[in-house]
Formats: C-alpha cells, sequence, structure tokens
C-alpha cells in the first residue's frame, strides 16, 4: 500500500510543480503586458498632445489671409476632438486648453458658442479659473447683447467663476446684473425668465454670503484633472487655505 501511495505521489508531484509554475509564468507574462500596454498608451498619449500643440502654435504663425472665422472653426473642431479623447487626457491633463482657448479668440472673438464650452472645460478641467476670467473679460468687449440670444450666459458663466473659484462675490454681483440686462434685450419670454435668475442670484449675492464651502468644494473637484505637479500644487494649496479657513469659522461658531 505504501509502495502504491508513494508511487502515485512520484507521478502526481511533477504535475502539480508544472501547475504551479505554469500560473507564474502566465501571471508574469500577463503583468509584463499590462506594464506594456500602458507604457504605450502613455507614449500615444504624449504622442497625441505634441500633435495638437504643432497645431495651434502652427495657426499662430499661418498669416490669415481673410479666413480668421474659417481658422477658429477649425481650432474649435480640433479642441473638441482634444477634449473628447479621455483615455489620453488621463495621462497628460487639459493643460492645452488655455492655448486653444485664447487662440480661436485672437481669430474670432464673435463665436460665442464656443465661449460657453470653453470656458467651463478651462476651468473645470485645465484648473485655471483665473485665465477664464480674463479670457472672457477679453470676449465680452468684442461682443454685444444683440449678437446672439445665447450671449447673456457668457456673463452668466463668468460670474460663476468669479463666485466659486475666487469667492470675489461683489464682481460675480455685477456679472449676474449685466446677464440680466443682456437676456431682456432677446425680447422673448425665454429671456425674461433668464433674467429673472440672474436677479434673484445677483439680490442673494447683495447679502456677501460666505462661500467658502462652495468655493472648496468648486476647487475639489479640478484637482482629479490636473496632472502637471506645479499647476497641482497650486490647486491643492488653495484647498489647504479654505479649510483652514473653514475650520477657524467653525471654531469660533462653537465658542460662540
Amino acid at each position: 500500500m505504501l509502495a502504491e501511495l508513494t508511487q502515485k505521489s512520484a507521478r502526481v508531484l511533477p504535475c502539480l510543480i508544472l501547475s504551479i509554475c505554469t500560473i507564474g509564468i502566465i501571471k508574469l507574462q500577463s503583468q509584463h503586458y499590462h506594464n506594456s500596454t500602458k507604457q504605450s498608451q502613455i507614449s500615444n498619449s504624449l504622442q497625441e498632445e505634441s500633435s495638437h500643440k504643432r497645431t495651434i502654435d502652427l495657426q499662430k504663425l499661418i498669416p490669415s489671409l481673410g479666413f480668421d472665422n474659417l481658422r477658429a472653426d477649425y481650432l474649435y473642431l480640433n479642441y473638441v476632438q482634444y477634449l473628447g479623447n479621455k483615455e489620453a487626457r488621463e495621462h497628460t491633463g487639459y493643460s492645452l486648453i488655455p492655448d486653444y482657448f485664447e487662440t480661436i479668440i485672437n481669430y474670432d472673438p464673435h463665436f460665442s458658442e464656443a465661449y460657453l464650452t470653453l470656458s467651463t472645460a478651462n476651468s473645470l478641467y485645465a484648473g485655471k479659473p483665473e485665465k477664464t476670467i480674463a479670457l472672457m473679460d477679453r470676449v465680452l468687449e468684442s461682443i454685444s447683447p444683440e449678437l446672439l440670444p445665447e450671449v447673456s450666459f457668457l456673463w452668466t458663466y463668468k460670474g460663476l467663476d468669479e463666485l466659486l473659484y475666487l469667492g470675489d462675490t461683489q464682481a460675480a454681483r455685477k456679472s449676474y446684473l449685466t446677464a440680466a440686462q443682456w437676456a431682456l434685450q432677446r425680447g422673448d419670454k425665454a429671456g425674461v425668465q433668464i433674467a429673472r435668475r440672474n436677479l434673484s442670484t445677483a439680490k442673494f449675492l447683495a447679502k456677501n454670503p460666505d462661500t467658502r464651502e462652495a468655493q472648496l468644494a468648486a476647487w475639489s473637484m479640478i484637482l482629479p484633472n490636473i496632472k502637471d505637479e506645479q499647476s497641482r500644487q497650486v490647486v491643492v494649496d488653495k484647498i489647504q487655505a479654505l479649510k483652514s479657513e473653514l475650520a477657524v469659522v467653525n471654531q469660533k461658531n462653537k465658542t460662540n
């Protein structure tokens, strides 16, 4: 009996060792493939980023020849492709959005439909709300409320950035009041409704409310989208400063 068990063990043991080795090899190969695939994705993302950067830089150098609007359209389509490639942006971030934003403004400051999306993306994804406000000022200097029905939203978006990211309630209030005035110039029921909403927000902001919790939430939403360390540190510092201020306020409230 013992001899028989020994013979069976002698047959099973090599098979068991072979199975363990095979599983180990498969795991190692799988890990290698995963690492190789990830490196390939990063490389492709960086190449795509460089391609978009070259497109922007080239458009800055080419003479307009009277086709500025078409060039703005072309750049906007490139921007949409850039923004829509979520896989690449996971590796590179959204650092080219400010370049797209500013270059499109240079060619067509009246391209209001584009600026409604560019302003949001530049603040939320690129993490540059201060730059967004500065660029929106340039746009708003160049357009009038008669241009298109939706131009009043540019003031609303600007006010939202001033409120959520800068905490400047007075600047935001002025933007919302202007948005209401522009909305009324549409001359339709939708314009009246939009104006009422903006006036309601402006009335609330006149009380100078504490918006630090909202600011903290807004900056926290930005943080996952920032990939370069310098810009990321700027956002982290803002978040930490807001947390410290709120902690002091909460402590005072508990004491009182």
